[in-house]
């Protein structure tokens, strides 16, 4: 039996944060996953990688701002590559009809002391030239970027055990409950006790909860990814997204680009884990080479799906769920960017007191659901369907 102040089951982006952070303040840790740091098919694995600050919910806004402040320090914190670039996000418009939809976004990011800018037509070709000449307005963010999920978990685990963490991974886990508390957790046959645990564990949140009788508005979404052949480097600086369009466009490193959006996979029928659509991949293709017209002479060479947890408002559960358990999942297709605040914040939250940016994301917020609401959110599981 091992003794911590922590233990934070799972390791992808959010968890690796959370653990890296408590372990840098001192705090004894352990780190728990049955897969290993940010492996398929979680929601580190399906993320687009995305740095996104414009276009956050309100209560999202103050991470954001944090998290935007650490990042560009990110790769010397965690001695790693993680892909990091920082060419900007360019959400845009195509029609005049969706031009109040930017204007809206641009208002409500000042409001939130997000630095986001208004670019016209011309502007949008110097920023990124390659892109179709039917934008006529953009929401610009130039410190916003990409960086590679998968590369930041491992980093961080890397980091983590470096800083003294109990890194258990490739054993099945659950939790270890005593009188109706969570005591800790158990994996690979050992109990490992602590007064905190934190679950980090998207989608595979609800079965872990399950023998507590927690349950919350949370669904599994199966989402997909897309990756082309190369192309000369450094055609594409900021991510694109668009008003009308279901897509998250990028150019990696490599030369490759990256096509994501919120486009369905399909479940395999083993636990949570997802396979791309062939009929989806088109479309998503599609959809980009619209906006990158370069894009149909190029071909797809690599399709992948994970599973995300989506909550019924679209915002985390981060706190107290129960005596002894602490949640910091559901975070509905958007937590990689402001995974480093998250994971500062929840440390602060746990070895320090309250950290009041963390205060509208409380769990105790589900009560407040309709029965009737959260059943239809639930029964309407996006996993399964083209």
């Amino acid at each position: 039996m091992s003794r911590f102040d922590c233990i934070v089951m799972g390791a992808g982006v959010i968890g690796g944060f959370i653990a890296w952070n408590l372990a840098r303040s001192g705090a004894r840790v352990a780190l728990v996953d049955p897969r290993g740091a940010g492996r398929a098919p979680s929601a580190s694995w399906a993320s687009a990688g995305g740095l996104r600050s414009q276009g956050r919910h309100r209560h999202e806004q103050p991470l954001s701002k944090l998290a935007a402040d650490l990042w560009p320090g990110m790769q010397d914190a965690l001695s790693a590559d993680l892909e990091l670039s920082l060419g900007g996000h360019l959400h845009l418009a195509e029609t005049e009809a969706e031009i109040p939809a930017i204007e809206d976004r641009l208002a409500a990011d000042a409001a939130g002391g997000i630095s986001t800018e208004r670019v016209d037509a011309a502007q949008i070709k110097d920023i990124a030239p390659e892109l179709t000449g039917a934008a006529l307005l953009g929401a610009f963010t130039p410190g916003d970027g990409q960086a590679h999920p998968g590369r930041t978990a491992e980093a961080l685990a890397r980091a983590c055990a470096a800083l003294g963490v109990a890194c258990h991974f490739g054993a099945p886990a659950s939790l270890l409950i005593e009188d109706g508390r969570v005591a800790g957790a158990v994996t690979g046959g050992q109990s490992l006790r602590a007064p905190q645990t934190v679950l980090a564990t998207g989608a595979w949140t609800a079965e872990l909860t399950a023998p507590l009788g927690l349950s919350l508005p949370m669904r599994a979404r199966g989402l997909q990814m897309l990756l082309s052949d190369l192309a000369v480097p450094q055609l594409l600086a900021p991510t694109v997204t668009a008003v009308g369009r279901n897509l998250s466009l990028k150019q990696l490193r490599s030369g490759a680009f990256m096509i994501g959006g919120n486009w369905f996979a399909r479940p395999t029928g083993r636990g949570l884990q997802t396979l791309p659509l062939d009929a989806h991949a088109a479309a998503q293709w599609a959809e980009a080479a619209a906006v990158l017209p370069r894009l149909s002479h190029h071909k797809l060479v690599h399709q992948w799906a994970g599973t995300e947890a989506q909550t019924i408002d679209g915002l985390p559960f981060i706190g107290r769920a129960a005596e002894g358990l602490y949640l910091a999942c559901g975070f509905s297709n958007h937590g990689f960017q402001i995974s480093p605040a998250v994971g500062a914040l929840v440390a602060e939250d746990i070895l320090a007191g309250p950290a009041a940016l963390l205060a509208p994301f409380s769990p105790e917020r589900a009560a407040h659901t309709a029965p009737d609401e959260a059943a239809a959110f639930l029964d309407a599981q996006i996993l399964a369907t083209a």
